[in-house]
């Protein structure tokens, strides 16, 4: 006996894999997006957070997840950016501004350093830094 393929298996197969490829897409899009390095925007009209990050320590690496889930809330008015400690940029640009452990440095619109804060443990202290700083 002879059977005849009506394309339902086909089918399911097609619609299966067209399913899988937009819960993937749909999960990549709501992945938090990579902070810049880009420290060229200090001093070009926005309020910006530096975050003098090393990765191989515990406290950076919690402190980068609290900046994270803040973020959005700010976004609108202040610039997130992270430099590494242990690449020669990173090195640089906190040599000059004299920082040399995991901190947080705030820049007015204008270039200015307003602060530098290196002891903040949760989001809560970190929305209360930024709205202390910036509004």
């Amino acid at each position: 006996m002879r059977y005849i393929h009506t394309g339902s298996a086909a089918r399911t197969t097609l619609i299966t894999l067209v399913a899988i490829a937009a819960f993937l897409v749909v999960a990549i899009t709501l992945l938090p997006k990579g902070f810049s390095s880009d420290t060229s925007v200090i001093g070009q009209g926005s309020h910006v957070v530096v975050l003098a990050h090393n990765k191989e320590l515990m406290y950076s690496l919690n402190l980068m997840d609290s900046l994270n889930k803040v973020r959005s809330e700010y976004s609108d008015r202040i610039e997130f950016r992270v430099v590494d400690m242990n690449t020669p940029q990173g090195q640089a640009f906190l040599q000059q501004q004299q920082v040399r452990s995991v901190s947080l440095l705030f820049f007015a619109p204008d270039g200015t350093r307003q602060r530098v804060v290196s002891n903040i443990d949760d989001e809560t202290e970190l929305r209360a830094s930024l709205n202390s700083i910036f509004n």
